[in-house]
């Protein structure tokens, strides 16, 4: 009896978001409604736009036997979603996307980061909002990244109904509607958490994380695996990489660079497959 009081709540909470939430450019769904979306703009390229600082670039290789991909069925079942892919394919599940750079196979939506360096700095959350999109019932990109006080768009380029929500540890939970094709919410996290996991009610196989970071030297890995931190004060760091999957350990999980002004250090990582007794 406690299951279903738990989920009819979910669902109410689901359907009061739809009257209360506000919207900005906003435009009636249309069942017949067709386009490609433009996607957001991808996070490989990071940081700042300081001149007097350097860059930390590489790239998140991956090595071994990789996960089988899987395409998400359940997308099959639902008449809008399943317009979305007439005459192709299923999209497969993208909490592991493989990509190539050169001869290389690669990891794309790993957030890299600094964790040491950076002490006793402050700095101001960048003026230009983060994107997170949803496009033919796909939350796009599957990993987004922002810093504290940053404006996070949520976005729905679908003509018909979302609910996106998520519970985070260190923020306010949230639960909101978005009914109208090209709607926008937007989202400022007032503290650092990592792995917002954001999903969709009406679609359950919708899944995205979200990255709060408490300063602004970060990326999230490309279709092809690099990555570029730009403006970081001339010094020594430490950077280290998330993955959103427990199957995946990183080796090395932290590379330590020195930076100097107008030049680019490197920085190299791996993932792969973690051993089935090793600890997560």
């Amino acid at each position: 009896m406690q299951k279903h009081l738990s989920f009819a709540a979910v669902v109410m909470l689901a359907v009061a978001a739809l009257a209360v939430t506000p919207l900005r450019g906003a435009e009636p769904a249309k069942p017949d409604a067709k386009g490609p979306a433009t996607r957001p703009a991808s996070q490989h390229i990071g940081g700042t736009a300081d001149k007097a600082g350097g860059t930390v670039a590489g790239v998140v290789r991956f090595k071994g036997a990789r996960p089988a991909t899987r395409p998400i069925t359940e997308i099959a079942g639902n008449a809008f979603c399943k317009e979305c892919y007439k005459g192709t394919e299923l999209p497969v599940r993208d909490d592991v996307v493989i990509g190539r750079n050169g001869n290389d196979e690669t990891l794309q939506n790993v957030l890299v980061y600094v964790i040491k360096g950076l002490e006793g700095r402050t700095f101001e959350p960048p003026a230009a909002h983060a994107v997170l999109d949803q496009i033919g019932c796909i939350y796009t990109p599957h990993v987004v990244a922002v810093m504290v006080g940053q404006t996070l768009d949520v976005k729905n380029s679908d003509p018909s109904l979302h609910n996106v929500m998520a519970q985070p540890r260190n923020n306010p939970s949230f639960n909101f509607g978005m009914p109208v094709k090209d709607g926008v919410v937007e989202r400022v996290f007032k503290k650092a958490e990592l792995k917002i996991n954001t999903r969709c009610f009406m679609h359950p196989w919708m899944s995205a994380y979200v990255h709060v970071l408490e300063h602004p030297y970060f990326a999230v890995t490309g279709a092809d695996g690099s990555f570029e931190i730009r403006g970081l004060p001339p010094g020594e760091y430490e950077l280290t990489v998330l993955h959103e999957s427990s199957k995946l350990e990183a080796t090395p999980a932290t590379a330590t660079v020195k930076v100097a002004a107008g030049a680019t250090a490197q920085a190299e990582f791996a993932y792969q497959l973690r051993a089935p007794d090793a600890p997560k």
